[in-house]
């Protein structure tokens, strides 16, 4: 059987971008084994994270940092993305084909990027991973422990919100790539839909402690922004918007199949 890789490399076209896109825990690694991607390159901000992190002697398990663990993370996550972004601009400048591991969060930023990337003379492609809030959440709060310490488990608020960022950009990154776009699901079969179970389950054991004081105007406008993600996030559990998003997306060997045809243009 002929890889995507041999394909890849025998055609003759513009070099390509396959972007992914997926909340943390989404399973994008796991998919993107399914498809036959190996001997690409990949590139993935967290390879020069995680690094950073071991090196100052921060744990991997995010999700129950101290006061100045999170702000060491910070500081190495500033690093990383420097350090990131060079490396990028000189892969898009030797026009070397790549995959870029992400979440595609920032639907501006990454719409951007495919700008910058066929100004450059780039293909672009989208592979979006869908999966339902409790998955992200319970593949993140496990995946330290999993790995024996050698993997990174986020703080779940960042989670949660990443993974309404992600979702909201479903529709916006269909029309954008059109028709070089293709969505997968992963979803659990018998998923939480109450945001409330939702939080005390996944959040509330990992509230952060010995946060800064808010003032009376910080707390009031924090709790606002959290009721309205909140009042939006059940509004994306319920099954309409589900079925809605799942309307999406296909099997993973249709997804193979569109991958094919565009990495052998």
């Amino acid at each position: 059987m002929i890889s995507l890789v041999q394909l890849l490399r025998e055609a003759q076209g513009n070099p390509k971008a396959v972007i992914l896109a997926g909340a943390p825990g989404a399973g994008k690694g796991y998919v993107l084994r399914g498809l036959d991607l190996g001997g690409l390159k990949v590139m993935n901000v967290d390879d020069i994270y995680v690094p950073l992190l071991k090196k100052a002697n921060v744990s991997l398990d995010l999700k129950n940092a101290t006061p100045e663990e999170r702000s060491e993370q910070a500081k190495q996550m500033a690093a990383a993305n420097k350090q990131f972004k060079g490396e990028l601009e000189q892969v898009i400048a030797g026009k070397e084909s790549f995959i870029l591991d992400g979440t595609a969060a920032s639907f501006k930023k990454t719409a951007e990027l495919k700008s910058e990337l066929e100004e450059a003379g780039y293909d672009t492609f989208m592979l979006y991973v869908y999966t339902d809030l409790e998955r992200s959440l319970s593949q993140n709060q496990d995946r330290y422990v999993k790995s024996g310490g050698e993997d990174r488990s986020l703080a779940p608020a960042i989670v949660m919100r990443t993974w309404k960022s992600v979702t909201d950009n479903l529709p916006k990154y269909e029309e954008l790539f059109g028709n070089n776009f293709v969505a997968v699901a992963n979803t659990l079969d018998d998923r939480m839909q109450d945001i409330d179970k939702i939080i005390k389950k996944y959040l509330k054991p990992f509230t952060p402690q010995d946060t800064k004081p808010k003032t009376p105007a910080q707390q009031k406008k924090s709790d606002e922004r959290k009721a309205k993600d909140k009042e939006e996030i059940q509004a994306m559990l319920d099954d309409d918007f589900i079925y809605d998003v799942i309307e999406y997306t296909m099997s993973k060997e249709e997804a193979q199949m569109r991958l094919k045809q565009f990495l052998s243009k």
